[in-house]
Parts: C-alpha cells; sequence; structure tokens
C-alpha cells in the first residue's frame, strides 16, 4: 500500500529534489527583471493591466475562498464559499455570456461543505473539498471535534447539492483542513491543520450520490509537525503529477514549502478510526519537506495563502499584502504585483486557457480578473 513512496526515483528528479533544498529563496534569480505580462511586466501596477470583478454577493458568494476551472467544461468557473457552506458556479467565466448557478446551504451542506477553505478536480470531473472547522457539525450530540475531512463531489450539475444529496464520499481525520490538491484517480492531498501535517487520502471506490460506506479509503500522515495552519487563512496546494512533488503555502510558518511524496517510511498507525481499519490509516515518517521559498527573505511577504502551479511558475497571493508573486520552481522571484485590494483579501488563484488571472476577494465577496490590456 505504500508503493507510490518507495519505487525509487530517476536521477532526474532526485537531482532536482536536492537543488530544492537548497536554492535561493530571494529575489537574486538571472530573470528578476524580465517581468511577466500578466503581473504587470515588471511594473508590478495594477494600473498596467485590466482588473475586473466578474462575481460578486449577488452570485452568491459569501466569504470566498477558493476557485477552479472545470477540468472538462474550461469555460466553468467553481467558487466555494465559507460563509455559508456553499459554491457558486460561473457558465462561461469572465465572458459577457456568464450566468451563475448556486449551490449548498442546503441539507446536509453544514457538515459535507462545512466553512471550505479549498477545492480540487480531479482529471475525470470529479472533485474534492477541505474545510476549516473543528465544530460539531451534525448536531449537538452529533460528530466530535476531530471528525471532519475531505467530502469528494459530483461535478454534475443535474445532481451536485453542495449536500449530502451531491457528495460521493467523505473522510474524517482532518479538521481545521486548510488546503487540497489532487494527485491520481481518488487520491487527495490535504493541508491538516488540527495534526499540522500534509494529508494523503485515497478514497478508492466512492460510493455514490449519497451514500455512507467509507470504509475502504487509505489515510497517511505525512511530515507531521512541520507545517503550521493560521486560523481564517487557507494554506493551499499544488501537485505536480511529473515530479511528485507537493508544494505547501505554509502561511503559519511564512514560508513556501516543497514535499518530495516519493520520500519516508511507513510508522505507527494511528486514530481516531472513525472511518478506515487500523491498518489503513497510519503516518509515514521520515519525508523530505523543505523550504523552497522563506517568507522573511522576500520584501513584503507575510501571510502566503493561495497556490498554483502554472506556465511551469509558483503563482502565491499574499494575504497580507495583496500582492501576487511568481517564483520559478527553484524559487527565484521572477515577478509580482500590487493588486490594490484590501488586507485579508487574497486567496486562491486559477487561469484560464488564455492565461488570465483570476483570484477570490474574501473581504469583498468577489471574484476578480485580470487580463493583458489589449493594444
Amino acid at each position: 500500500m505504500l508503493d507510490h513512496q518507495f519505487l525509487g526515483r530517476s536521477a532526474l528528479v532526485l537531482g532536482l529534489s536536492a537543488a530544492l533544498a537548497g536554492c535561493p529563496t530571494g529575489p537574486n534569480g538571472d530573470d528578476d527583471d524580465a517581468g511577466i505580462p500578466i503581473l504587470g511586466d515588471g511594473s508590478h501596477d495594477i494600473e498596467s493591466l485590466d482588473m475586473a470583478v466578474i462575481a460578486d454577493s449577488g452570485d452568491g458568494l459569501n466569504i470566498p475562498r477558493d476557485l477552479e476551472f472545470h477540468p472538462q467544461r474550461p469555460d466553468e468557473l467553481w467558487i466555494v464559499n465559507r460563509g455559508d457552506d456553499s459554491s457558486t458556479i460561473l457558465l462561461d467565466a469572465g465572458t459577457d455570456g456568464q450566468e451563475s448557478v448556486f449551490r449548498g446551504n442546503t441539507g446536509g451542506s453544514a457538515h459535507f461543505l462545512a466553512q471550505p477553505s479549498a477545492l480540487a478536480f480531479s482529471d475525470d470531473g470529479t472533485f474534492a473539498t477541505i474545510h476549516e472547522t473543528d465544530d460539531l457539525t451534525q448536531g449537538p450530540n452529533g460528530t466530535p471535534e476531530d471528525f471532519m475531512g475531505p467530502t469528494l463531489w459530483t461535478s454534475d450539475l443535474d445532481i451536485y447539492d453542495g449536500g449530502h444529496g451531491g457528495h460521493l464520499d467523505m473522510l474524517h481525520n482532518s479538521p481545521n483542513g486548510m488546503g487540497i490538491a489532487w494527485e491520481d484517480d481518488r487520491i487527495f492531498w490535504v493541508f491538516d491543520g488540527f495534526n499540522d501535517s500534509l494529508t494523503r487520502y485515497n478514497f478508492n471506490d466512492d460510493h455514490g450520490p449519497g451514500g455512507t460506506f467509507h470504509g475502504d479509503a487509505e489515510i497517511e500522515r505525512h511530515v507531521a509537525g512541520e507545517v503550521r495552519w493560521r486560523e481564517d487563512i487557507p494554506s493551499h496546494l499544488a501537485y505536480d503529477q511529473d515530479t511528485d512533488l507537493l508544494y505547501v503555502a505554509d502561511t503559519g510558518n511564512n514560508r513556501i514549502a516543497v514535499h518530495d511524496t516519493s520520500t519516508g517510511e511507513r510508522g505507527a498507525n494511528h486514530g481516531p478510526g472513525y472511518d478506515v481499519p487500523a491498518d489503513m490509516q497510519y503516518t509515514v515518517d521520515g519525508g523530505d519537506c523543505s523550504t523552497l521559498i522563506d517568507g522573511e527573505a522576500i520584501d513584503e511577504m507575510g501571510r502566503p495563502s493561495g497556490l498554483e502551479l502554472h506556465d511551469g511558475k509558483l503563482w502565491i497571493t499574499d494575504n497580507r499584502t495583496a500582492r501576487i508573486w511568481a517564483f520559478d520552481l527553484e524559487g527565484n522571484l521572477l515577478d509580482y504585483l500590487d493588486t490594490g485590494l484590501d488586507d485579508g483579501a487574497l486567496m486562491g488563484i486559477e487561469f484560464d486557457a488564455d492565461g488570465n488571472l483570476y483570484a477570490v476577494d474574501a473581504e469583498n465577496d468577489e471574484v476578480i480578473k485580470i487580463s493583458v490590456k489589449s493594444e
């Protein structure tokens, strides 16, 4: 069950991991002054770009925290809202024909979509959410505070309701979950704020819409104690399928970390065992999780939150300064943009197929679209 950990790596990937551990973390790369068009081409000025609000509270946004385009319907933008345990889906997002669809705040949403912090799609169109809560979510005599975890959903809008009827599966061992990324099949990585770890959830076979069986999954807790949760600020993740490296906005430690998911050895089983047999829920000890970008060494970086791996670069939102940063995969700063938004606004970030940039503004209940000005 740990084949993904111990099959070994090519010399190329091992060399990349070694380079990441000792890479520079400040604005000292060869391309520092080149500039990136979608970030203002070195000007750092939002006035050099087009920034438009494409959705707001009228579309059901209520403390939006993350957003992602559907992999099979690339004009469909999905957004999760913490404020009322809901989601907003924008059809033909960012165009004159845009329409919004609201789902959630319905039967079961307060548990299955409780205070969502992030979402991640798989390549087949299913997706998973993770949730920042350690409260009772099923009534005063219901589930205990350490019960929450990721939920697997269908994206069929004829079925998906943001509640019990639209969920395909749910697992329970990561309260205060702050970020999520898809690896393969039904496998997702979670930033586990309750345990200050990166936890790998393999749902295996789902139970279908509205079912209840959760007993065939596998849960691995990695690098416990090496990342740190910061309340109310998502810590987004990005998984690189080519290298098996997991990039982490480690908000509580003001850094971008990188975890080589092929490293580590199986450790002890751990509880609480709400879903799976005891031998299917365990720690992985000794994994390699290193600092790629030290926020203390970057001028004005204070609370990294949004994280996207796009076009061979890491794109990061800073929740404190409302800057958007771009780094190469060796940790060198390439460019940044001052959006002019409020402290606490920026969280999740996303790109469309044309390279336009989208982000949530959690302070003003908006989604913004940033584009290069047409000549």
